[in-house]
């Protein structure tokens, strides 16, 4: 379920601590900087990002540009 090196290499990392390292990210409910993002690989092999906003504690997972719902990401992340 690791990202390749490949693909780990393309995506700059980001820091909540340090501003200019957060690639302008915001939050789609409160517009704040203040996000995490975090990519991964599902159980099935699709990728998505998960992205939480520090400021208001809204969650999105997406794929692409396709918002996905919890229980859709959970149906996909299932051992089989």
């Amino acid at each position: 379920m690791a990202r390749s090196s490949q693909a780990a290499a393309a995506t700059p990392l980001g820091s909540l601590t340090q501003r200019g390292s957060r690639a302008g990210i915001r939050c789609r409910m409160c517009d704040s900087e203040r996000v995490t993002r975090i990519s991964m690989e599902l159980t099935d092999g699709s990728q998505v990002d998960f992205t939480h906003c520090l400021e208001c504690e809204h969650r999105t997972w997406q794929q692409g540009d396709e918002l996905l719902s919890v229980e859709h990401v959970l149906s996909r992340a299932r051992k089989r």
